[in-house]
């Protein structure tokens, strides 16, 4: 690619995402599933208004929401900070189970093809089942150790709770969901500004959550599958008191051997529920805080501010959402919601 087309592609795709002015930014990138959407609004209610804050999974995403081709979100971070930008990207590590059923339960519509309301009233059976043949093809991906292309450290730094790199000026850092709790303290020592960490958009908090919370209480792993996820990643991210905990805590509830989609069955099944589908999950007020920056936003975010630190609930209408002039586009296994006339604009799950 001719270097000067290139360079000014990457200017417009800069100006597509809303960052051609910003100094800071922080670049989410990770599988859904795992607290990003908390990670994001805790970040955006806290960080200073110089920092700006995308959501981004995958560059499938890329392209139908900015018409982004040809690109990859590596090389926009790299041209960020080719530009002089401080950039940080930041990946997230979830127990592989709980991610794939989380991810799952995200995409429910799609693999049923009807509404969570309807769905809501399956059997039980039916959703395990499902959920069984597609088990080893939900969540595989290690963003931190397999999309960054970054060098990669041995261990998992145990005491601190995170993974940090700073690799030609980007700093590269990876979470744990189980560690949410301390997010704040990690985050801090990241940043060095506080950061009041907020859960958002919880499974169990949606239309689907009694069949969720149903599943959960029934659902027991099959040997096989039990055995596939006791694999090196537990190794990597998990203390030794740590793996066998979650290994013993799995072990206690096994079930006979389970035959799954073969890889061309799974192919096939994905294309035929694309094809299909016509009931879409799509998600409303999707982040309690959408990074607007204008004075109306940065007014609500100081309350939200002050009910966080006061211990107070914080209700739909305390979210900081400058329009509701909104395009939904579904892209099979993600739903991507398109602001309009914002501010600044921000991304997506």
């Amino acid at each position: 690619m001719n270097h000067d087309y290139n360079h000014n592609k990457l200017l417009n795709i800069n100006l597509k995402l809303g960052i051609q002015q910003s100094l800071f930014i922080v670049f989410v990138f990770c599988p859904p599933k795992v607290g990003s959407t908390s990670l994001i609004t805790s970040l955006r209610i806290s960080l200073p208004s110089y920092f700006t804050v995308l959501h981004i999974h995958d560059e499938l995403m890329l392209n139908v929401l900015c018409n982004i081709t040809d690109i990859t979100i590596n090389e926009i971070i790299q041209f960020n900070r080719d530009l002089g930008k401080s950039v940080y990207v930041i990946d997230i590590f979830r127990t592989p189970i709980e991610h794939k059923i989380s991810y799952f339960f995200e995409n429910i519509s799609y693999h049923f093809n009807n509404t969570e309301e309807q769905i809501n009233n399956y059997d039980i059976n039916l959703i395990i089942q499902r959920f069984n043949k597609l088990f080893p093809f939900l969540c595989n991906t290690d963003y931190y150790r397999q999309i960054y292309n970054i060098p990669l450290i041995d261990t998992f730094d145990l005491k601190h709770k995170y993974l940090y790199q700073n690799i030609d000026n980007v700093k590269y850092i990876k979470l744990r969901l189980d560690d949410f709790n301390s997010w704040s303290s990690i985050l801090f020592n990241i940043f060095g500004i506080h950061i009041y960490t907020v859960k958002e958009y919880e499974t169990n908090k949606k239309a689907i959550s009694s069949l969720f919370q149903s599943f959960k209480e029934n659902y027991y792993l099959p040997i096989n599958f039990f055995h596939e996820i006791n694999n090196e990643k537990l190794d990597y991210y998990l203390s030794t008191e740590e793996k066998n905990t979650y290994i013993n805590k799995w072990a206690n509830k096994l079930t006979d051997y389970f035959t799954p989609f073969l890889k061309e069955e799974y192919i096939l099944y994905s294309k035929i529920s694309s094809e299909n589908q016509i009931y879409f999950n799509i998600q409303k007020k999707h982040y309690m805080d959408e990074g607007c920056h204008c004075h109306s936003c940065s007014t609500k975010r100081n309350k939200i501010i002050f009910k966080i630190k006061n211990n107070q609930a914080i209700t739909e209408p305390d979210f900081i959402i400058h329009t509701k002039n909104k395009k939904i586009i579904n892209t099979s296994n993600n739903i991507v919601v398109i602001k309009k006339k914002q501010k600044k604009p921000m991304f997506f799950e």
